[in-house]
């Protein structure tokens, strides 16, 4: 066996190992969640005259698109939990697929090496 077949069989097995590791994505989201506080239009309301009092809290994932967009998609308190869970999954995802791609560029160099 080659030293560069031993480097290509060790980055395999890292790349499997990686692939293992990584969340479903089924549990993904991309997002940031955001958490705030209302002053409603009425302006007799105690909201009005004491920030404490403020209406809230509202949850919403925030989700930047290309060209400055953003969509915020108003979500249930009981659901913020599993938005949290979503949002550390894709922050896991990307950086084991950051990951990935670093031993898919390191197995390219060694099979180049290897000809």
């Amino acid at each position: 066996m080659t030293r560069t077949s031993g480097d290509e069989e060790l980055l395999l097995k890292a790349l499997r190992r990686e692939k293992a590791k990584s969340p479903s994505v089924m549990e993904v989201i991309r997002g940031t969640l955001v958490r705030y506080l209302l002053t409603c239009g009425n302006t007799r309301c105690r909201c009005h005259r004491f920030k404490r009092h403020r209406h809230g809290p509202y949850w919403y994932v925030a989700v930047s698109y290309p060209r400055g967009r953003q969509r915020r998609y108003l979500i249930p308190a009981e659901h913020v939990a599993r938005a949290r869970q979503g949002i550390a999954a894709y922050k896991r995802l990307w950086a084991s697929l950051c990951r990935i791609s670093e031993i898919n560029l390191e197995l390219l160099r060694v099979k180049k090496e290897g000809k």
